[in-house]
């Protein structure tokens, strides 16, 4: 897990105290358990993204393969992110500071996303040709599920309502 994501989760929640989100990512919380559903969603869009960029004659198979995980994942997605949102919303004294907030906490999300895809296109060259070749099969299987992945996050988000 992305422990910036995590960071940036935690400053949302936090925005008036994100001195303390350093201290508060060390033990386990809402926030830390929502950036680790958040940042798996994050870690495959950087790799479809970067698997593309990489490997362009891949790009059918791979966003064939995305189309099925993110339908599998659509209510979870769109779950977190009004989740993402509420934090900020809490955190906010007016509509004005919330659009602000948001705005910049999402910019700062995509900015770790691109971030990670030149770090993915960076590396071992090898390893990553494999891991995209491996990446359709993946996000088709079961085991490529969020919740399956984060058990115990997904309950405890979940259960938070």
């Amino acid at each position: 897990m992305d422990k910036r994501i995590i960071a940036v989760l935690l400053a949302a929640a936090l925005m008036p105290n994100a001195v303390h989100a350093a201290q508060a990512a060390e033990t386990r919380s809402y926030a830390s358990d929502l950036a680790a559903l958040y940042d798996e969603h994050q870690r495959v869009l950087a790799m479809r993204e970067a698997c593309i960029a990489a490997q362009p004659a891949l790009r059918t198979d791979v966003e064939g393969a995305y189309k099925v995980w993110h339908e599998r994942h659509a209510l979870l997605i769109d779950d977190l992110e009004n989740r993402f949102a509420a934090l900020i919303k809490r955190a906010s004294k007016d509509q004005a500071e919330f659009s602000r907030n948001y705005g910049k906490y999402q910019s700062e999300v995509l900015a770790l996303r691109e971030e990670n895809k030149r770090a993915l296109l960076a590396g071992d060259k090898e390893k990553f040709s494999a891991e995209c070749g491996g990446l359709p099969a993946y996000l088709r299987d079961a085991r490529s599920d969020i919740p399956a992945i984060f058990p115990a996050e997904y309950r405890n988000i979940r259960r938070a309502r």
